[in-house]
């Protein structure tokens, strides 16, 4: 699977990728810790991001609270899902 984060021409920060999810997706973790991204699904399943943010993108990072996923084929978008954006840290969730 191909995963990106783009900002889209609102500004908003959108999660791409190119084949679908094994459930629905619920929520995007942030784990503070090691600055990687994981998918968090319906089911409790989740999907880890072999990403690392930069500075700059931890900084972005740390004042979201939502971020889309959007699955494409083809150049063009076919599903979407609005998901909340959480920070975690050792594996809980921080309050804002």
């Amino acid at each position: 699977m191909n995963i990106g984060l783009i900002v889209n021409a609102r500004g908003k920060l959108c999660l791409v990728h190119d084949e679908p999810f094994e459930a629905t997706p619920l929520w995007i973790g942030y784990h503070i810790d090691t600055r990687h991204l994981e998918i968090i699904f319906d089911t409790g399943g989740t999907y880890p991001i072999d990403w690392e943010a930069t500075d700059e993108m931890n900084a972005y990072l740390m004042k979201i609270n939502k971020i889309l996923i959007i699955r494409m084929e083809n150049r063009k978008p076919v599903e979407g899902f609005d998901t909340s954006f959480l920070r975690l840290k050792d594996g809980r969730t921080l309050d804002d």
